[in-house]
């Protein structure tokens, strides 16, 4: 005989003789209340329970509830009382416990998360100087720019895997998550590497968004006569991710002490006078890649220990991404126009190699959306996801062209001769080399899409 024990304000245990029983099964033979919407058939998740003991003596997940698990992102304490069965004495508690516990459960999307903790990268960005701005501006130009600002540091934070938690008054925060856990965890050195490429994804886009705030800044300068600058504050460790809120209004959020030092790093800006601030943490982990102009010993807020913070300029080492993203802002800036040069020859290409003419399809496309895509694409790279959808709309336009598979490889000295003769002044071997490496591996992502 086996004890199901439900720990309530009082224990509640239910003996079992039959070996197996679910503990759906156990809880109505002795009328105990366990909600299950669905009717036990594992469609709902408003029996799941939190094992507190005995997680041993219980069936591992069917596939039924390991899908709804993966979908929420359940730790393995959190299971389906209609799908487990019972081979020992467990103890137990009811996560939905009354009409209220219902509403909140209820309320949640297929795609919510009902708390995870995970290891991620917390970014927390302020904008300084913008309260001078908003009290000598008219109520629309400050949401007008206001907007445009977040949209414009926004797109490195997603262009490099990460994503928005919230927008704060007139600051960001974000945060970034490894991918890849189940690989990650299998041993140490996956785990470090995980928490490596992570880290620099997320400073990637930090320094991506320096980059971005220069082009902000020309066109604050010419319509508002004002100019802007950022304070970011980096942070990693775990942290706990979850729908949080009303029933009817939830958002996902990352919250714990991890994102709490993120904020007071970018807080620490100030007093430093610095603009970029990463943590020891952070630090130790990819130390030597980072080109670093200072170093504060500080005690934050709410902290009994001292830790140090390191004021980053930007990578030591190549990185790739970062460099191919410059050099293509250096050509926009160049030239604008570069891309009817890029066209020129892709028509001369389709001409004497395939007997066709271009004309009329040049005449249907927009050279400025095709640049854009161009564009669009390598600043996606750090985001295999986006940088898919990019690649099946450039493969639709070489195919209107009359290109085929087979003839895209062609096209990689095409483009990269197009870029060094718009870039005359700062083309080296190095740049070729990473626009040669990057180029060839979208094209056999275009051919395999």
């Amino acid at each position: 005989m086996y004890t199901v024990t439900f720990e309530d304000k009082e224990n509640s245990p239910l003996k079992t003789e039959k070996l197996g029983a679910t503990i759906l099964e156990t809880a109505l033979k002795h009328e105990y209340p366990l909600y299950h919407l669905c009717g036990g058939n594992a469609k709902c998740t408003t029996c799941r329970v939190f094992i507190t003991e005995g997680l041993d003596k219980l069936s591992s997940r069917n596939e039924r509830e390991q899908t709804l698990a993966d979908r929420k992102g359940w730790p393995s304490e959190i299971r389906l009382a209609c799908q487990t069965e019972v081979f020992g004495n467990v103890s137990l508690r009811r996560i939905i416990k009354d009409n209220k516990d219902l509403r909140t459960v209820t309320s949640e999307s297929k795609s919510s998360k009902t708390g995870e903790e995970c290891y991620s990268v917390i970014l927390f960005l302020d904008i300084k100087g913008f309260t001078a701005f908003t009290e000598g501006s008219l109520p629309y130009d400050v949401v007008f720019v206001l907007n445009r600002f977040f949209q414009e540091m926004s797109e490195p934070i997603l262009n490099n895997g990460g994503g928005i938690d919230k927008f704060i008054g007139d600051g960001i925060l974000a945060f970034f998550q490894m991918g890849n856990k189940k690989e990650a965890i299998k041993n140490e050195e996956n785990l470090k590497k995980a928490k490596q490429e992570t880290i620099r994804s997320a400073i990637r886009a930090c320094l991506r968004m320096f980059d971005q705030l220069k082009k902000f800044n020309l066109e604050m300068k010419d319509r508002f006569n004002f100019t802007f600058d950022i304070r970011i504050g980096l942070h990693a460790g775990n942290v706990i991710y979850g729908d949080i809120g009303h029933s009817e209004y939830k958002s996902q959020t990352v919250l714990g002490d991890t994102v709490n030092v993120a904020s007071r790093l970018e807080a620490l800006n100030k007093k430093t006078n610095t603009n970029f601030l990463v943590s020891d943490e952070i630090y130790n982990l990819i130390g030597p890649s980072l080109s670093v102009n200072k170093k504060v010993i500080t005690k934050l807020r709410g902290k009994s220990e001292k830790m140090t913070a390191y004021s980053v300029l930007g990578f030591k080492d190549l990185d790739s991404i970062l460099m191919i993203q410059k050099s293509l802002d250096h050509v926009l800036e160049n030239n604008p126009n570069w891309i009817q040069c890029y066209l020129d020859k892709l028509s001369s290409f389709v001409k004497e190699n395939l007997n066709k003419n271009m004309i009329e399809t040049e005449e249907l496309l927009n050279p400025n959306e095709f640049s854009a895509l161009i564009e669009s694409i390598i600043e996606k790279l750090g985001n295999p996801e986006s940088l898919k959808k990019e690649i099946i709309k450039l493969k639709s336009i070489y195919e209107s062209f009359g290109i085929t598979k087979k003839e895209l490889p062609k096209l990689v000295p095409i483009l990269i001769s197009t870029m060094r003769e718009n870039l005359p002044s700062e083309w080296n071997v190095t740049l070729e080399s990473i626009w040669n490496q990057v180029i060839t591996d979208l094209t056999i992502e275009t051919i395999e899409v």
